[in-house]
């Protein structure tokens, strides 16, 4: 009895789980972004970026139907170790927008939209349809740098 009543608890968990991860998306997703911690801080195996950041105004949104939307204003660097290009984005000449879901085996990217410029005043605006993994819980927004032609870490994101 007492292996049916902890079998009954975990099922009840899983469906709470569940059903907070469909009442995510029931309605639109919104949040600000912030810029990159440059502490190392990896998220679902995103590396973070090498060199600290600032962001003048960011905002990622994800609607019910799987479309992102997310806008950067100044992503550039914030960091005198570059030396003139600080204030720039130094080489990083798109970003590419990315849901990162946590799941069962832990938080992984689910989806990500391809990439967008990123003007040298550190503007970009990505747009797109996603479609996420049903159990997609606390789903976080990053923005991902295309430097020398190759999709790398996270510059800025949501939830941080």
């Amino acid at each position: 009895m007492a292996g049916s009543i902890s079998t009954i608890r975990k099922t009840l968990a899983a469906l709470v789980i569940c059903g907070f991860a469909h009442a995510a998306f029931a309605g639109e997703f919104e949040a600000p972004l912030v810029a990159c911690l440059s502490n190392g801080t990896a998220i679902g195996g995103v590396n973070s970026c090498g060199k600290i950041w600032k962001l003048k105004s960011g905002k990622a949104e994800l609607k019910a139907g799987g479309k992102l939307k997310v806008v950067v204003k100044g992503l550039v660097l914030n960091d005198a170790s570059v030396g003139q290009y600080n204030g720039s984005p130094d080489g990083v000449d798109a970003v590419a927008a990315a849901v990162i879901c946590h799941g069962p085996s832990g938080a992984t990217v689910a989806a990500q939209l391809d990439p967008v410029p990123l003007s040298k005043t550190g503007d970009a605006k990505a747009e797109g349809q996603v479609s996420l993994p049903n159990g997609c819980v606390g789903p976080v927004i990053v923005l991902r740098e295309r430097y020398e032609g190759k999709i790398g870490g996270w510059l800025a994101g949501t939830g941080m």
